[in-house]
């Protein structure tokens, strides 16, 4: 091999995200495009795609008044939903993953509302629970539950079983297998489901009051909508967007500081 095809060889690949100082500035840039592509062609359909410079405004003007309210009411039913809906799928998800019996009397009916969409159950749930808070939490424990147990269920049954084996030749008892393999084993899947279960339970509320409620985010959102008011919508949509994105990085911050073994994926 001659030394100019050594050197090279040798000299590394410059890469996009290389070139442009890292991935993040390249999804800055391709932000700052799109905005200024909207920006230029927005104003020409006001009534349908509005721009970001009028969105922005909207923004100034209605995120203290009304965004934030909404987003509070909003956000009670959703953690009060949430802290119900998450020890009692774990537990169930690891019952159902121990007991073979508790599989088997529980799991068709777990199945069956796991596919079930939510929005089909709002009118019954409107019989039982009214319009306001109690809708929200039992639209967001029936969203994030069901994943939740699936996923728990999963991680319970995938555990590797030469680790077990190991447990049993070192005399631990059931419940130290339990504590020190099979749950630490199970937690790529439990984590994998509260990922799941909140986006759904996210995307359930807003839909619940998008549909039945007369308070909340997803009310505000049809109302700006009625009335064309486009411009507000977009504000609406962006807050949701961006409270789904910061949801999902908090669990993955989680899952790092809780469970590091898991070596949990960096989203994209």
């Amino acid at each position: 091999m001659s030394a100019s095809g050594a050197t090279a060889k040798a000299r590394p690949s410059v890469s996009l995200g290389g070139r442009f100082g890292g991935r993040h500035v390249v999804a800055v840039l391709s932000l700052v495009v799109i905005l200024a592509l909207w920006q230029v062609f927005g104003p020409a359909q006001p009534l349908f795609a509005s721009y970001p410079s009028a969105i922005f405004a909207a923004a100034v003007s209605i995120t203290l008044p009304q965004i934030l309210p909404a987003w509070g009411t909003t956000l009670v039913g959703f953690s009060v939903g949430l802290l119900i809906a998450i020890p009692l799928a774990i537990a169930i998800g690891v019952a159902m993953g121990r007991s073979r019996l508790i599989d088997t009397v529980l799991g068709p009916y777990v199945n069956a509302l796991y596919v079930t969409p939510r929005i089909a159950l709002i009118p019954l749930l409107v019989l039982w629970f009214g319009l306001e808070f109690q809708l929200r939490v039992a639209i967001v424990v029936l969203s994030a539950i069901f994943p939740m147990i699936v996923n728990t269920y999963t991680g319970m049954r995938h555990v590797d079983r030469n680790l077990l084996d190991v447990g049993r030749v070192f005399t631990a008892t059931r419940r130290q297998r339990l504590r020190t393999i099979v749950l630490p084993g199970a937690m790529p899947y439990i984590f994998a489901g509260l990922r799941i279960g909140t986006a759904r339970a996210l995307g359930g509320i807003i839909v619940a009051e998008m549909t039945a409620s007369l308070t909340g985010i997803g009310r505000r959102l049809v109302n700006y909508g009625t009335f064309f008011e486009i411009d507000k919508m977009f504000v609406a949509i962006i807050s949701i967007g961006i409270f789904g994105l910061l949801l999902t990085r908090s669990l993955v911050v989680l899952q790092r500081r809780a469970a590091p073994w898991t070596h949990a994926v960096r989203l994209r």
